[in-house]
């Protein structure tokens, strides 16, 4: 063996190179392709973040004894850590901001609160079952992560947000 360092070397790249090419254009996003970002917690804490970690957003609105930014609602990201983390820049802003806004879709709870879910998350849809035991308003079990999200969009509906969102990455 002449050189070992180097074929070690290009053993290790072809076993990467092997292990991702079944990406598709959806999984790019989730392949650190992108330079980080930071964003602050309401907290007062900045992180440095990849954004294709973002799983889902949503806003909900402030507790009674809050004072920064007035009323405006608190936007909660999930996918950084393992709960959510608060910021105050608008869903919308956000998703603008890290040019992430054609990877997810708006869904809405059966409370009304609207959810913004990256479409390459979602592994199957299904009609709400009688023993999902969830409000009346929910049509739909979204299948993201493992766990069910109950959304009053229908599954056609869904499945054409999702059908567009591919479409829009793809061109990208």
């Amino acid at each position: 063996m002449r050189h070992p360092a180097k074929r070690a070397l290009i053993a290790l790249v072809c076993i990467l190179i092997a292990g991702s090419s079944a990406a598709t254009a959806d999984d790019l996003l989730d392949l650190g392709t992108r330079d980080l970002a930071r964003m602050k917690t309401v907290s007062g804490i900045t992180l440095a973040f990849d954004p294709g970690k973002i799983a889902m957003l949503y806003a909900l609105p402030r507790s009674a004894g809050s004072s920064s930014r007035g009323s405006a609602p608190i936007t909660n990201v999930i996918g950084l850590a393992g709960g959510h983390q608060e910021i105050d820049e608008t869903v919308d802003g956000l998703l603008e901001r890290l040019d992430l806004k054609p990877y997810f879709i708006p869904l809405t709870l059966p409370d009304g609160v609207t959810v913004w879910l990256k479409a390459s998350m979602v592994s199957f849809i299904r009609a709400v079952e009688p023993w999902d035991h969830t409000r009346a308003e929910a049509k739909s079990a979204v299948n993201a992560g493992g766990r069910p999200i109950f959304v009053k969009e229908n599954m056609t509906t869904i499945e054409d947000a999702i059908t567009a969102a591919r479409r829009r990455t793809r061109a990208r």
